[in-house]
C-alpha cells in the first residue's frame, strides 16, 4: 500500500514538472542565425527577405533573412522542434529549468529528501517496537483450550466464549466464566452467560445455543448458535485437521451452490467467525479481494489463526442464517396445537356439564367419554364431602386436574383437600383423562390446520418447486429434510408472506453429500454416501458402481432420492407427522447389516436387492395406510405447479415404463391436491427403485415390527 501510495507521488511530480515545461515554452520561437547566435522571441513572421520578430510588448526588430539559418517555434510543433527548445531552455537555465537547476532547489530538495528518510526510519523503529509489543500483547492473551472429551454444546459455548475473550483482548490473568441460565431464547434455544472480569470489571454478554435435530454419533452434528448474528455450526462426524482438506471441502459445497445459483444455499464461509477477531480484522484490512479468499490468503501467511476455526483440534464449519427462516421451525409453527388446546379448554369445557352440546362439538362417539368425565367429577365431589362448598366451585377446581404445566393462580388456592382428591384421581381415571386431552388436541390440530392452510399449501407448492428447480440444475441433495431448507422471504413481512408461494422460496442448508449427476469428461463422481432414515431409500447406502448393476440411470436414481423425500417432507407439511415411521427402521436394520457385505461384490448386489424388495413394500404399506388415514387434510390441500415443474413431470412421465403412471405424471396440473401428487410422485419412485423380481426374494414383514429397529431422524454419513 505504501510502495503505491509512493509511485503515484512519483508520477503526478513527474507529469506537473513535464507540464510546466511545456507551458513556459509553449509560445517560445528561436531564430538560429547564421554567426550562431540564438534570438528568442515570442512572434516571428516573414515579410520578403525580412524577418521581423517580438521580445515583449509593443517591441519589433527585424534581421535580413539571409542571415537566418532556421526558426523553431513550440506550440503544435514537431518533437524534434520541441527537443531544440528544451535543449536550448536547460543550457540557458530558463523558465522552469532555471528553478530546477538552481543551488536553493537542491538545497530544499535535500533537506526534504532528509526529512522524509528520518520520518520513514522513525516510523520503521516506532512500527518494530509497536510490533513487538502487540506480539508480547498477544502472548499474553488467553485462549482456553477446549476439551475432546466434553459434550459438542458446551465445545461451542467455549469457542464463542474464547472469540469474546479476544474481542475483549482478555490477557491469562484475566477471570472468566460461563453458565448456563434458565432462559429459553428464540426457536427454543437454551441461553448461556459469558462472563469476563478485566481490571477488576466484570463485563459480559450472552449466547444462545440449541441442536438442530436429534444426536447421532454418526454425521456432522449441527447447531443453531446466536452470537450477535444467527449461525448454524456444523462438526464433521470425524475430525478435519488439514487445512487444506477442510478449504476443499468448503470449495466442494460452494460448486454445488455456484450451480444452484441463484437459489439461496448456505455454505460454510470462513469470515463469518474470522471477521470478529479484531488482530485477523487488521490483517485482512491490509490485504484485498473476496473477504473468502482474503481470509485463505491470511490464513495461509498467518497459520496461528487456523486454530480460531476449530474446536478440540478439529475444523468446524460456520454458516451464516442471519436472513432466513428454518423450515422446519416453521412446520412445527403451523402444527403447535399448545395455543388451540388451551382455547379449547377455556371456550368450550362447560360442555362436559352439557352431553348435547359436548357430541355436537365432537362427535357422537364422544358421548361415552363426556358420561365418563361427568363420573370422575362425581368421585371428586364425594371424596370433598362438604356441601358448603357450592357446585361452581367444584367444578373450578376439577377443571385444574386437565393441566400439565404450572398451576394458575387459581389453582394455588385450591384446599389441601381438594387437591389430594385431584391428584388421587389423576392417577386412578387417567385413561379418562388422557382420552379427553386427546379429544381436545384433536380439535386443535384441525383449528391449527385451518387457520395455517394457505401457508402449508404455499410451502408444499415451493417444495415441489424447488425439486424441480433441482431436476433441471442436475443436482441430487440426497438429504433433504426440514432441517435442511430454509425459507428466504422479507423478514419484515413474517409470517405474512408464507401465505403466497410468489412471496418467498425455499433453499438450502446443507449440501454435504449432494452430487451433480449431469454429464461432464470423466463421468460422475461418486458422492459420500449418507442418509436421513425418514426420508432416505436403500439406494443412498450403495456406491455408485453397484447402483450401476442394480439400475440402468444411475443420475435419474439420485434425482428420485429427493423425489421421495419430497413425499416425505409435504405429508409432513400438511400433517405435522412423519410418513415413514416403520419404513426408517427398515433403513436403520439395512445399515447394521451393510458394513457385513462390504468387499464383497455378489453378496451387495443380493443384499441391495433383497433389502430394497422389503424396504419398498413396507414403505407402500405404509404410504398408503398413512394417506388414506389423512385423506381429508391432503385433499384440502391444492398445490400450484409453478415455473418448471409441469416440465419435470412431463421428463418423468417420459422414463416411466408403466402407462398408467405416465398418463397420471404427464396430466398433473395446478392446483393438483397433495393426496394426488404424493400419490403420483411415489408410485413413479417405486416404479424406478424396485424390480419386480425381487419382491419374491422377500415375504413381507409385519408393519409394526421394522420400527423396532431405532430409526434415527439424522444423516448417517458412512
Amino acid at each position: 500500500m505504501k510502495l503505491k501510495f509512493f509511485a503515484i507521488i512519483t508520477i503526478l511530480s513527474v507529469l506537473g514538472i513535464t507540464a510546466a515545461i511545456i507551458i513556459s515554452n509553449w509560445d517560445k520561437h528561436l531564430i538560429y542565425l547564421s554567426n550562431g547566435e540564438i534570438i528568442e522571441a515570442e512572434k516571428t513572421w516573414v515579410i520578403l527577405d525580412e524577418v521581423f520578430y517580438e521580445k515583449g510588448a509593443g517591441t519589433l526588430f527585424t534581421v535580413k533573412t539571409e542571415a537566418v539559418d532556421e526558426i523553431v517555434n513550440g506550440g503544435f510543433s514537431s518533437i524534434d522542434d520541441w527537443k531544440t527548445i528544451i535543449s536550448h531552455a536547460m543550457e540557458s537555465r530558463q523558465g522552469v529549468f532555471g528553478i530546477l537547476m538552481s543551488q536553493m532547489t537542491w538545497l530544499i530538495c535535500l533537506a526534504i529528501l532528509c526529512l522524509f528518510s528520518s520520518v520513514v526510519l522513525i516510523r520503521f523503529i516506532l512500527s518494530k517496537r509497536t510490533h513487538a509489543e502487540e506480539e508480547s500483547d498477544e502472548d499474553e492473551l488467553i485462549t482456553i483450550s477446549i476439551s475432546p472429551q466434553i459434550d459438542d454444546s458446551e465445545k461451542i459455548v467455549i469457542f464463542f466464549l474464547n472469540i469474546y475473550l479476544m474481542q475483549l483482548r482478555g490477557k491469562r490473568t484475566d477471570r472468566y466464566h460461563y453458565r448456563q441460565t434458565d432462559i429459553r431464547g428464540f426457536l427454543n434455544t437454551t441461553v448461556f452467560d459469558l462472563r469476563v472480569n478485566i481490571d477488576d470489571q466484570w463485563q459480559s454478554r450472552r449466547i444462545s445455543l440449541g441442536r438442530i435435530g436429534e444426536d447421532s454419533s454418526a454425521r456432522s452434528k449441527c447447531f443453531y448458535v446466536i452470537f450477535d448474528d444467527h449461525l448454524v455450526v456444523k462438526i464433521p462426524p470425524e475430525p478435519v485437521t488439514d487445512f487444506n482438506q477442510y478449504i476443499e471441502s468448503i470449495k466442494a459445497d460452494r460448486r454445488i451452490a455456484d450451480i444452484l445459483a441463484p437459489r439461496e444455499c448456505l455454505v460454510p464461509r470462513l469470515s463469518i467467525v474470522l471477521k470478529r477477531i479484531p488482530s485477523f480484522a487488521k490483517i485482512m484490512g491490509k490485504l484485498t479481494g473476496d473477504d473468502e479468499d482474503t481470509c485463505v490468503e491470511a490464513l495461509n501467511l498467518y497459520p496461528k489463526f487456523q486454530d480460531f476455526l476449530k474446536s478440540s483440534g478439529s475444523f468446524v464449519f460456520y454458516m451464516d442464517l442471519s436472513k432466513y427462516f428454518f423450515l422446519g421451525q416453521i412446520l412445527n409453527e403451523c402444527h403447535d396445537a399448545n395455543a388451540f388446546v388451551k382455547k379449547e379448554l377455556k371456550n368450550y369445557q362447560e360442555m362436559i356439564w352439557t352431553p348435547e352440546a359436548f357430541t355436537d362439538r365432537y362427535g357422537e362417539d364422544a358421548a361415552d367419554l363426556c358420561f365418563d368425565l361427568q363420573n370422575v367429577f362425581a368421585l371428586f365431589n364425594g371424596r370433598i364431602n362438604d356441601n358448603s362448598i357450592p357446585e361452581f366451585q367444584k367444578k373450578e377446581w376439577f377443571a385444574t386436574i386437565f393441566q400439565d404445566k404450572k398451576p394458575s393462580e387459581k389453582a394455588k388456592k385450591i384446599p389441601y383437600e381438594a387437591e389430594a382428591a385431584l391428584a388421587h384421581l389423576k392417577d386412578q381415571h387417567a385413561g379418562i383423562l388422557n382420552a379427553y386431552k386427546r379429544l381436545l388436541q384433536k380439535a386443535a390440530r384441525k383449528q391449527a390446520f385451518k387457520q395455517n392452510l394457505s401457508r402449508i399449501q404455499s410451502i408444499s407448492s415451493r417444495l415441489v418447486e424447488l425439486l424441480a428447480w433441482l431436476f433441471f440444475k442436475d443436482v441430487a441433495i440426497r438429504d433433504l429434510k426440514p432441517d435442511n431448507l430454509l425459507v428466504a422471504g422479507n423478514p419484515s413481512k413474517y409470517p405474512v408472506f408464507l401465505a403466497s408461494p410468489e412471496d418467498f422460496e425455499i433453499g438450502l442448508i446443507d449440501v454435504e453429500i449432494a452430487a451433480y449427476v449431469g454429464a461432464y469428461k470423466g463421468g460422475m463422481d461418486q458422492p459420500k454416501l449418507g442418509w436421513t432414515t425418514f426420508y432416505a431409500t436403500p439406494s443412498h447406502m450403495f456406491v455408485n458402481e453397484i447402483i450401476k448393476e442394480l439400475f440402468d440411470d444411475v443420475s435419474y436414481i439420485l434425482k428420485l432420492q429427493d423425489w421421495y423425500a419430497i413425499v416425505a417432507i409435504v405429508y409432513e407439511a400438511v400433517t405435522g407427522e412423519k410418513l415413514f415411521v416403520n419404513t426408517a427402521g427398515i433403513i436403520a436394520s439395512m445399515a447394521g447389516e451393510l458394513p457385513r457385505h462390504l468387499g464383497e461384490r455378489s453378496k451387495m448386489i443380493l443384499f441391495a436387492k433383497t433389502g430394497s424388495a422389503t424396504f419398498w413394500k413396507t414403505a407402500t404399506c405404509e404410504f398408503e395406510s398413512r394417506i388414506a388415514e389423512n385423506a381429508d387434510a391432503l385433499k384440502a390441500v391444492h398445490i400450484e405447479i409453478l415455473d418448471d415443474v409441469d416440465e419435470m413431470f412431463q421428463a418423468a412421465a417420459g422414463k416411466s415404463g408403466q402407462e398408467s403412471i405416465r398418463r397420471q405424471l404427464a396430466g398433473i396440473k395446478s392446483k393438483i391436491s397433495a393426496y394426488d401428487l404424493m400419490g403420483r410422485m411415489f408410485y413413479h419412485v417405486r416404479e424406478m427403485m424396485v424390480r419386480a423380481s425381487w419382491l419374491d426374494l422377500v415375504s413381507m414383514p409385519h408393519p409394526g415390527s421394522p420400527g423396532n429397529a431405532g430409526a434415527d431422524e439424522k444423516t448417517q454419513v458412512m
